[in-house]
C-alpha cells in the first residue's frame, strides 16, 4: 500500500482505537456511578436526598450506557467499512469519510456531555450527607 494511502488509514484506525478505549472506560465509569448511586438509593431519606434528582441521575447513567454502546457499534461499523475498502483497494472512500466525520462529531458531543455529567454527579454525591 502506498504511503499516501497508508497514513490517513493508520490515523483513522488509531483514532478509532482511542475512541473505543474511551467509550469502554466510560461504560466502566457509568457502572461505578450506578453502583454508588444504587447504595445511596437504598437508604434514600426524602428529607435529606431529593428522590427526583436521584432518579434523574440514574436516568442519565442509563442514557450514557446506551449512548456509549451505540457509539461503539458505529465505530465497529466504520472500522468494518475501512477494512472492506482496504481489501478492495479503496481506502477511505467518500461514504466512509462521511461516516467517520459523523462519528467524530458524535464523539466530540459525547466527550462534552459526559464531562459535564461527571462534574454534576460528583457535586451531587458530595452534597449527600451519607458520603
Amino acid at each position: 500500500m502506498k504511503s499516501e494511502k497508508y497514513r490517513p488509514l493508520s490515523e483513522v484506525h488509531l483514532l478509532h482505537r482511542i475512541w473505543r478505549s474511551e467509550l469502554e472506560l466510560a461504560a466502566q465509569q457509568v457502572q461505578f456511578w450506578k453502583d454508588l448511586l444504587g447504595t445511596l438509593g437504598e437508604g434514600l431519606d426524602p428529607h435529606v436526598t431529593n428522590a427526583d434528582t436521584w432518579h434523574t441521575e440514574m436516568n442519565q447513567l442509563a442514557h450514557f450506557r446506551r449512548l456509549s454502546k451505540r457509539l461503539l457499534d458505529v465505530s465497529q461499523t466504520v472500522d468494518t467499512e475501512v477494512a472492506g475498502g482496504v481489501q478492495e483497494g479503496q481506502v477511505l472512500d467518500h461514504e466512509t469519510r462521511l461516516d467517520h466525520q459523523y462519528l467524530r462529531q458524535e464523539m466530540d458531543s459525547f466527550h462534552t456531555d459526559f464531562r459535564a455529567f461527571k462534574t454534576e454527579i460528583r457535586q451531587y454525591m458530595i452534597a449527600q450527607p451519607t458520603f
